[in-house]
């Protein structure tokens, strides 16, 4: 089937949403505030902060954030690493949770202190994951948040519930008043690839089914959760059921996920109050515009860091104004 990536460019961030068929596959998003962390692709000068090899590999100094990690299987070619060297790498992964990037070795570097060198387009990105082919348009992607929610409902009854914690992720399908355990698991089975994919979560996960008894009925589950994830492009590996009816499977991801980027509250919350923002300016032209933000969103949006009022200004013109309250609201006055 043919890949549609349909992207939205908005102050303080850029959206994402990635179609096969008519089917919504993946969402990304580009924060201003993370302009210059580390992404799958870049190549940054790095220099050589430790070399370790219990781990059979050296860290990498990239400047702001944790350091990389350069296993040694990634530096074919390299001269013999001393630490205080220079190099260039590429993101190979990017950080994850409290673990820093992973990279490979490219070239020496010549460079006095670590930079980046090469910093990849959201195009670059599609491209390199979907093929030249893919079709890339502009256009509003809205709502996103909502594909972050904890509890999903599951069509028949039931629902999963998916929680990221810092060792794995942790799925927990309730067959609520549904009649049939059997049937729920059945459902649960697209839903969970689905959201796996959507949301960019990967790493050890553990699902919790209901209380499936009969071998045959345990293997179909697992032939399903096999099937569900066909199309994925990510690698994955399913375990069959243990005997307390949880499914391990591993998952690789290389970028971060939604719900780690909507973990941060704050900064989540300023970026959807000037989503917000833009759209009232567009349904209320030429209108005065009073922005109220919870208190922490406005301390942050205040201290502008990401240049934010002046992207702002440029696009729908001096005519608006924030101010701390309880709940996030537009007010238009003409």
């Amino acid at each position: 089937m043919k890949s549609r990536a349909v992207i939205d460019r908005g102050v303080g961030e850029t959206r994402v949403a990635v179609y096969v068929g008519k089917r919504l596959v993946e969402i990304y998003l580009r924060r201003w505030s993370d302009k210059f962390k580390p992404r799958l692709g870049d190549i940054f000068a790095g220099r050589i902060s430790a070399i370790d090899p219990s781990i059979g590999g050296a860290f990498i100094d990239l400047g702001d954030g944790p350091h990389g990690l350069l296993k040694f299987t990634n530096a074919k070619g390299a001269p013999r690493l001393t630490e205080g060297q220079m190099i260039k790498v590429e993101i190979i992964r990017e950080a994850v949770a409290e673990k820093g990037p992973v990279v490979r070795y490219v070239d020496v570097s010549d460079l006095s202190k670590p930079a980046p060198l090469v910093q990849i387009t959201i195009e670059d990105f599609l491209i390199r994951r979907y093929g030249p082919d893919i079709k890339i348009e502009e256009a509003p992607v809205n709502h996103i948040e909502d594909a972050v929610e904890t509890v999903i409902a599951l069509p028949g009854g039931g629902d999963i519930a998916i929680e990221p914690t810092r060792a794995l992720i942790a799925i927990d399908v309730d067959k609520g008043n549904a009649q049939s355990g059997l049937d729920v698991a059945g459902a649960a089975v697209p839903v969970i690839a689905q959201h796996l994919r959507l949301r960019g979560l990967g790493g050890l996960i553990a699902i919790d089914f209901p209380n499936i008894r009969q071998p045959k009925q345990r293997d179909r589950l697992v032939d399903s959760m096999v099937n569900a994830f066909e199309h994925d492009p990510n690698p994955v590996k399913i375990l069959p059921l243990s005997r307390f009816g949880v499914m391990e499977m591993t998952r690789a991801v290389k970028t971060q996920s939604l719900d780690a980027l909507y973990a941060d509250r704050t900064v989540s919350g300023a970026l959807l109050a000037l989503r917000r923002l833009e759209r009232e300016a567009t349904a209320n032209p030429g209108a005065k515009l009073i922005l109220t933000v919870p208190h922490h969103v406005h301390k942050w949006l205040d201290a502008d860091s990401i240049g934010w009022k002046a992207a702002m200004t440029d696009k729908i013109g001096a005519r608006f104004g924030f101010e701390a309250g309880g709940t996030l609201d537009v007010k238009a006055d003409r």
